[in-house]
């Protein structure tokens, strides 16, 4: 029962992590994060579903500091924590991208004028061209986000961990 609830739950952390990558991909070709509304809803519901069992598995073990440092890595494969340190930095580099590509400003339609609002503050009016490239950069910023904490759950349940190959390990794993 246990192996099959893993193995559900790796099938859908692995479905989250491409719908992603497709919605990053599609953000160089037009999508938006107002096309695709309603599926940027279930993708971040989807993570707090995906992530709430990983904290319930290893709710004793978290309570040591060193946990994400150390443990969570023993028992995967060599290359999934730098996989986990690259989306991170990436997911990062497109934060800092949108930050200065949108003043730190959210693209928006106001008064039929295309403009990056903050808070009520209008930075600029942009063209057609620039908004529909912010909009994109929007987008790739979420996306990448729910790469990165896909890709966390996917590891997580795909390669179980047991006691045996945990050496030393003082707290039980899933």
């Amino acid at each position: 029962m246990i192996r099959a609830i893993r193995t559900f739950l790796a099938i859908v952390a692995a479905f989250g992590l491409a719908a992603s990558i497709v919605a990053y991909v599609g953000s160089y070709f037009g999508t938006t994060m107002d096309s695709l509304f309603r599926w940027a809803v279930v993708l971040h519901i989807g993570v707090f579903a995906l992530l709430l069992p990983m904290y319930a598995v290893e709710y004793s073990a978290l309570k040591d500091r060193t946990f994400f440092w150390k443990r969570f890595a023993q028992g995967l494969p060599k290359w999934v924590v730098p996989g986990i340190n690259l989306l991170g930095l990436f997911c990062a580099i497109h934060f800092v991208l949108f930050l200065v590509q949108s003043h730190a400003a959210s693209p928006e339609v106001k008064n039929g004028e295309y403009v990056p609002n903050n808070h009520g503050k209008i930075v600029k009016v942009l063209t057609q061209p620039e908004y529909l490239t912010l909009k994109g950069a929007e987008l790739r910023l979420f996306a990448t986000g729910w790469m990165f904490f896909y890709f966390v759950p996917t590891m997580y349940w795909w390669f179980p961990r047991n006691r045996q190959q945990i050496v030393g390990s003082t707290y039980p794993c899933p």
